[in-house]
């Protein structure tokens, strides 16, 4: 093909070959796209698998020198029972609380009676302060 032959289909179909070309660029920026978010995604699993492995690893290195031992010792039955919570006959579950203060009948008088809820809008009041406190 001559020049002028090009020059001539170039000016015939110029709106077509520009609509081609970026259709082309398009196509090319979403397949880049999609590659870089493959690499990125297989990048972060690998991350993820050598966390994990670390964390496989510790957790082997911790049963082989801590576990191991523990769970041959002469106490391990001893141990085992109170980590299922399950007490020997000697054993007793103690208890503590906080010390109330108790009112007595005449402590009770002295204050009036304001402890007394004898209306339902006494008894509103004393709700509302409950929560408020």
């Amino acid at each position: 093909m001559r020049k002028d032959d090009l020059a001539k289909i170039i000016l015939k179909h110029g709106s077509l070959m520009k609509i081609g070309w970026t259709i082309i660029a398009i196509m090319s920026m979403i397949i880049a796209i999609k590659t870089y978010i493959n690499y990125s995604t297989i990048k972060d699993a690998i991350v993820d698998v050598k966390y994990e492995i670390q964390n496989e690893n510790q957790k082997i290195a911790y049963s082989n020198s801590f576990l191991k031992p523990y769970l041959d010792s002469e106490y391990a039955d001893y141990f085992q029972a109170h980590k299922n919570n399950i007490l020997f006959y000697w054993e007793y579950i103690v208890r503590f609380e906080s010390a109330r203060e108790i009112k007595t009948e005449e402590d009770i008088e002295t204050d009036g009676n304001n402890n007394i809820i004898d209306t339902p809008q006494k008894s509103w009041h004393h709700f509302i302060k409950s929560k408020l406190n």
